[in-house]
């Protein structure tokens, strides 16, 4: 009899103490594995021109009086394509893709 007492004692209060821990379980912060959203980023400043700069060379392309983003697309005046690879405060870095032929063009839209 003892030991059945003891026994019953000994589930009791473990059941009593899990009662206890879910009771208390919602005063756990549980927020250390929760997703950490990205910070959003800064909106890029405005600047009147941008200087546009060959990534290679170093030479100045052109000034543009727009907002330049990565991405953008610019034709010299030697039909020379490049794309915008970085642009830092108003100075634009552009990387050379293509030398574009004009003539193929003029005689695309004559046919």
């Amino acid at each position: 009899m003892a030991v059945k007492r003891r026994m019953w004692l000994i589930v009791g209060s473990i059941a009593a103490g899990l009662l206890l821990l879910l009771a208390l379980s919602h005063l756990l912060p549980l927020n250390f594995m929760s997703v950490q959203p990205k910070p959003e980023q800064q909106p890029q400043k405005v600047y009147d021109y941008y200087i546009i700069f060959d990534e290679v060379s170093g030479v100045d392309l052109m000034y543009v009086p727009l907002i330049v983003s990565v991405g953008d697309e610019v034709i010299t005046e030697e039909n020379k394509r490049y794309t915008i690879i970085k642009v830092e405060e108003n100075r634009a870095y552009a990387r050379f893709v293509e030398d574009i032929n004009l003539d193929e063009y003029k005689q695309k839209l004559k046919q």
